[in-house]
């Protein structure tokens, strides 16, 4: 099936569902008596209020807060399915291992046989019981933008024809994305992406993705004492803000973002040409006091201003 146009992704996105195929992803099995409260105390979103056929999207961090992996969880009735980055895959399983000491849980690469779909927009929870009836291992409503959205785990063979099935529903516009398209229309709405805005050099206050993945209600889990402190009693040194930069022209990979006196307070992660092609929207980090949306800054002699939350 074809991807359909920018113009009709972008509609989708804001007023329906976006479908992308997610191949980035591979899959990690957990299984055991203990797998979800063990993976409760592995992970900064809160598992253990999940319900069955549920799920959520979190990280893995580090002892020091740090991102070692972005998430994507969804319960089966026997096991739950870990989305993360294919090249973290065999990181992660080695860290969790580590921490598997007397719980019940056994961990086993299933990217062999699972292939993800993401949903994002405001009708994606309406696809939930379509995914299910077109064979999908796990699906459940999982937000990653603020938009609204939902994670599907397919077998292999039944991809194609749940796409099909998928947007074919008739109560609200659902396109098929292409990862081209979605990389305008994430920057757009302010959404970053892991490897290219984000890394296991940042902790999620940095990228801006505390509200989506984090719960600061949750028990304990391993990473939670630093994340915890930089929430309530400190805060990051920058922080990933959505940019519009004056003009037209291309900007070079990693532009430099210089304050009003001209000192250098960060730089671009990604851009593209805005909606209206007058401007570009773009990401980038910037000192902490420089986050404000209407603070005027500069990239590469062209005058920029950090923005607000962009609108649904």
């Amino acid at each position: 099936m074809t991807p359909a146009d920018l113009a009709t992704q972008r509609r989708a996105l804001r007023q329906g569902a976006l479908l992308l195929p997610a191949p980035q992803l591979g899959t990690i099995a957990v299984r055991g008596g203990d797998r979800q409260t063990w993976l409760n105390g592995m992970v900064t979103c809160d598992v253990a209020k999940i319900p069955q056929r549920g799920g959520a999207y979190g990280f893995a961090v580090a002892k020091n807060g740090k991102l070692l992996a972005e998430l994507r969880v969804l319960f089966e009735d026997e096991r739950i399915l870990l989305g993360a980055p294919r090249e973290r895959l065999d990181m992660l399983r080695e860290h969790f291992e580590r921490y598997i000491i007397m719980e019940d849980a056994e961990l086993a690469d299933a990217s062999d046989e699972v292939t993800w779909l993401l949903a994002h927009g405001p009708a994606a929870a309406d696809l939930v019981p379509v995914a299910r009836e077109a064979g999908a291992l796990a699906v459940a409503s999982v937000d990653t933008t603020g938009l609204g959205g939902a994670a599907i785990a397919l077998p292999h063979d039944a991809v194609s024809a749940a796409i099909e099935r998928l947007c074919r529903h008739d109560r609200a516009l659902v396109a098929l994305g292409s990862d081209e398209a979605w990389d305008t229309l994430r920057i757009e709405i302010g959404l970053p992406r892991w490897g290219v805005d984000f890394d296991d050099q940042n902790y999620p206050q940095e990228a801006g993705l505390e509200r989506l993945g984090v719960s600061f209600q949750k028990g304990c889990y391993l990473g939670q004492e630093a994340v915890f402190m930089l929430q309530n009693r400190g805060h990051v040194k920058k922080k990933l803000v959505p940019l519009a930069i004056e003009g037209t022209a291309e900007l070079s990979a990693g532009a430099e973002i210089t304050g009003p006196e001209g000192a250098a307070v960060g730089q671009v992660t990604s851009w593209v040409p805005s909606a209206d092609a007058a401007e570009l929207i773009a990401l980038g980090y910037v000192k902490y006091k420089q986050a404000n949306p209407g603070n005027t800054l500069s990239v590469g002699g062209r005058a920029a201003r950090v923005l607000g939350k962009p609108e649904a």
